[in-house]
């Protein structure tokens, strides 16, 4: 039987028309592909543009920052920013700086020849050239005081800056900066928490612990007429204490003497003294904060295991973070101690020790040394004793555990209340951003 081929021209042209359709479709949806994943390297690389530019304002935001710090501690008041300001201002005497009008200035060749803007004044960081891209930092006042005052109200400033890729990418980020804030120190020793453990001045009454600001103290501005307590204390009962075991050291501040001079300095009812302590000293969790930031910006990190050795270079603006016990050398700056700090009786130190931790201290063996500034002692490591443990600031009251002040061997060593050693000594911390955004 003969087979036959029953397939009409009609069917062989549909399958055609399938085919051609179904090979249109894979083109466009190869085409669509295509153009999605252009598209999405475009993206990526717009992307990555601006995440240089944004990389590029804040390297030149933290340039600015160190450049302000440098300025203002070379500045004839480290304390505060005004000085800075005025510089900032340039010949013009007006601050200028825009942050909506600063912008780069491009070349033929798609480079960064410099900025505008900014008036006539001095950048905090000029024309820097980075990896490719260029940054700059303005310094201006903060809004609170108004971003072109000279006069700062608040130790507060705002830097701006700006950065820009060789793609014409352009990010501004702006930081409000401020000098970091210790509280005054209340007396000459400052005892936190609830009744020492220990407090032992001597039996030599040729030491001596005193309130009148810098007295002796040579290098440093006094302020006249200040004198403060000899011994901070917190509460009636730890002041009572202190007072009971201060026979035999030399105490004086103003016209008192011995005893008179021991404060209880959370209380303005002693008509001696007309100034109180700041209530941040007693809340434990600020002092953990403390802490921390003072070790973050430190100059230096000791340990028993690895010990630091840059005391003789060390300048008043230096910060030393010891975490553990030490056997304090001679030195300057704003030294904080975690563990148990000594200090030999011929040792001299200019500045201000926080002996924050275990809050222990001892004064030890003879000589003729001098501790211009202040100490201040806070027991808060817990009932372990170890700083940096999971019982800090717990138990005691509010967390605070008794601290221990004593002192054995002879001579003369003397422990002066010195507000310029302490503020000199705190300028040595860096500029806090307090606050940041991206224009």
């Amino acid at each position: 039987m003969k087979s036959s081929d029953h397939r009409s021209a009609g069917e062989e042209g549909s399958a055609l028309v399938i085919a051609i359709f179904s090979l249109l479709l894979l083109a466009t949806m190869g085409i669509a592909l295509l153009y999605l994943a252009d598209s999405d390297v475009k993206m990526n690389q717009a992307g990555l543009r601006a995440k240089k530019a944004f990389f590029l304002a804040e390297a030149g935001l933290e340039e600015g920052r160190k450049a302000l710090r440098a300025s203002n501690l070379a500045s004839s008041n480290p304390t505060a920013l005004g000085d800075e300001l005025v510089v900032a201002a340039g010949s013009g005497g007006v601050i200028q700086a825009d942050p909506t009008t600063i912008a780069p200035v491009w070349n033929s060749a798609g480079q960064v020849t410099g900025f505008t803007g900014y008036g006539n004044d001095v950048p905090l960081k000029a024309l820097t050239s980075f990896g490719g891209g260029w940054y700059a930092s303005f310094l201006t006042n903060d809004p609170v005081d108004g971003i072109t005052n000279k006069v700062d109200s608040n130790d507060r400033v705002m830097i701006t800056a700006i950065g820009a890729g060789a793609d014409r990418s352009v990010e501004v980020v702006q930081s409000i900066v401020e000098i970091a804030q210790i509280p005054a120190l209340p007396a000459v020793v400052t005892m936190l928490g609830p009744t020492p453990a220990a407090f032992d001045g001597g039996t030599s009454n040729s030491k001596t612990f005193n309130g009148n600001d810098c007295e002796g103290a040579a290098g440093y501005n006094k302020i006249n007429g200040l004198h403060m307590p000899t011994v901070g204390t917190v509460g009636a009962a730890a002041q009572a204490f202190v007072q009971a075991n201060s026979a035999g050291p030399t105490f004086k501040s103003g016209s008192y003497t011995g005893a008179n001079t021991i404060d209880d300095s959370s209380s303005l009812a002693d008509p001696r003294w007309t100034v109180s302590m700041n209530p941040l000293w007693n809340d434990c969790g600020y002092l953990q904060g403390m802490a921390q930031q003072v070790k973050n910006s430190a100059d230096y990190v000791c340990t028993p295991s690895s010990p630091c050795s840059h005391w003789g270079s060390s300048t008043i603006s230096t910060v030393t973070y010891v975490d553990g016990d030490i056997n304090v050398p001679q030195g300057k700056g704003l030294l904080w101690v975690t563990g148990e700090a000594t200090i030999n009786g011929s040792t001299d130190w200019e500045g201000v020790i926080f002996v924050v931790g275990k809050g222990a201290f001892v004064r030890a063996g003879g000589g003729s040394g001098n501790t211009y500034g202040g100490i201040v002692l806070a027991n808060i490591a817990g009932a372990d004793a170890t700083w940096g443990t999971g019982d800090d600031c717990t138990g005691g009251s509010g967390g605070f555990l008794g601290t221990s002040f004593t002192t054995n061997g002879g001579g003369n060593h003397d422990t002066v209340y010195c507000t310029d050693a302490i503020n000199l000594s705190r300028s040595g911390l860096p500029l806090v951003t307090r606050d940041f955004r991206q224009r």
